[in-house]
């Protein structure tokens, strides 16, 4: 059976995010039927990247007249992924979207509310759900004990001018997944939230990037406790563009190096300490490798992403198990959990009932 896939873009406001334009080229079984973006230049581009010769300005138009069977909701610009995702339920197609999926727990909540209903998938595109080197080999060395008992991890987020909260809120969904997938689910968060290293005010409110909604502060630290296991994320502006994006994790009796999600270089690194030298170790090991690109790494992950979609769709095991929207919310609602923490200055446990932005509203 081939299904209709239509892609949803728009060159000025969030283009095609990471490479989701590509998604389902080349899949067997699906077909790029049409693609809709405002921009005639940008789409004619990605009309000739994704090989379809139907081309629209408004995406309802084209949800309307296609009706298609999946939709790539490919935009980086979350403030409009509702809109989107509510459109192609209403038709009556299955979802592919890239990250993060919405502002707000309240908005994945209507979001599955319209898939349930209208009987159709929602899946997130986290590209480490389709790497081997992630699902086939790194998950399965921490759960075997390659690492003996999981001790803590630290993930390290970029720097540079959006750092803190603004790269928290758009880089979370990767990292907040793999935990998932390996500790389950966290008790509790404690976070904070500076300026220039100072505790955020909500005078240090602004307006986020990606369309994220109000965002606070250029730095951060989050503690998430899950069961016998500690997590902690940082990111600050002032550590400049090169720092390293990764996550560590400890056990007592190695460290796994772990590069993200798709960046060019090896994928796995491993150390047989709990605590390893960073300079002059000739200990460290590389594990795994795809040897590509990160660009191609994000592409081949999403061709696997989509041959499993497909695959689920036709009642078939899928190879690689995906992000459902139930997860995604969940994964956000973290997120959620870090800026409400630092706003009430003690630890939030989770799941929480909040299901907004917690800058809404602060000091008012």
């Amino acid at each position: 059976m081939t299904r209709k896939i239509a892609i949803i873009g728009d060159t000025n406001d969030g283009g095609y995010g990471h490479s989701l334009d590509q998604a389902f080229v080349g899949v067997e079984g699906a077909e790029i039927v049409a693609l809709a973006d405002p921009d005639k230049a940008g789409r004619a581009d990605f009309m000739e990247r994704t090989g379809t010769r139907t081309g629209y300005t408004d995406y309802t138009e084209m949800l309307k007249v296609e009706r298609p069977d999946i939709v790539v909701v490919a935009t980086h610009e979350m403030s409009n992924h509702l809109a989107m995702v509510l459109a192609s339920a209403a038709q009556g197609a299955h979802l592919y979207v890239e990250k993060p999926l919405a502002r707000t727990p309240a908005e994945v909540d209507q979001m599955l509310d319209a898939c349930d209903r209208a009987g159709v998938m929602l899946v997130m595109a986290h590209p480490w759900r389709g790497r081997p080197e992630i699902q086939k080999q790194a998950i399965p060395m921490i759960k075997e004990g390659k690492i003996g008992e999981p001790r803590w991890a630290r993930m390290y987020g970029f720097g540079g001018k959006l750092g803190g909260d603004q790269w928290f809120i758009d880089l979370y969904p990767h990292f907040f997944d793999f935990l998932w997938q390996v500790f389950g689910e966290p008790l509790w968060c404690q976070a904070l939230i500076t300026q220039d290293g100072q505790p955020a005010t909500p005078a240090d409110i602004k307006e986020g990037v990606f369309g994220m909604g109000l965002s606070a502060g250029n730095g951060i630290w989050v503690h998430y406790q899950f069961a016998g296991f500690n997590v902690e994320f940082e990111s600050y502006a002032g550590d400049g563009l090169e720092n390293p994006y990764r996550i560590d994790i400890h056990g007592t009796a190695g460290t796994l190096c772990l590069p993200g999600p798709t960046q060019d270089g090896p994928d796995i690194y491993y150390h047989p300490h709990t605590n390893p030298q960073l300079v002059g170790d000739d200990r460290w090991e590389i594990l795994a490798h795809e040897e590509v690109s990160g660009g191609q790494k994000w592409i081949n992950a999403h061709h696997r992403m989509a041959r499993s979609m497909l695959d689920m769709l036709d009642g078939k095991t899928p190879e690689y198990e995906l992000c459902l929207g139930q997860i995604a919310r969940r994964h956000m609602e973290m997120a959620m959990a870090a800026r409400l923490s630092h706003i009430r200055g003690t630890r939030v446990s989770l799941p929480m009932d909040e299901t907004g932005n917690p800058f809404e509203g602060w000091g008012g």
